[in-house]
């Protein structure tokens, strides 16, 4: 079981993304990462988005297709999911989430989508 305060900067990481258009298909109850996928309209990499996401706004989070099989007849699930760390203080989870926002609003012409 999830303690409360873990519990609660878990929520508050999963709302923001769920905001900002990503899909969590599932929350997790004991650790302390959140595996979220990238909105379907998104045209790049979890690669791409991690590099843009720690060059652009210092915030670090880890490309999904590093926990799956090597793609085959041309999946791509594999290239769109992201893991983030929700382990960190409110205060750090706070601010990382106004980067996030600020980059993924459409404010860096670089986080093209459809």
């Amino acid at each position: 079981m999830v303690c409360k305060d873990s519990e609660a900067r878990r929520d508050y990481v999963i709302g923001l993304l769920i905001k900002l258009g990503f899909q969590v298909h599932f929350k997790p109850q004991g650790s302390f990462f959140i595996f979220a996928e990238l909105p379907e309209n998104w045209l790049f990499s979890d690669v791409d988005f991690v590099e843009n996401l720690i060059k652009k706004a210092g915030v670090a989070a880890v490309p999904g297709c590093g926990f799956f099989h090597p793609p085959t007849n041309g999946q791509r699930y594999q290239r769109r999911y992201v893991r983030f760390a929700f382990c960190k203080s409110i205060a750090t989870l706070t601010a990382a989430s106004e980067r996030i926002s600020e980059l993924v609003s459409g404010k860096d012409d670089s986080m093209l989508r459809k």
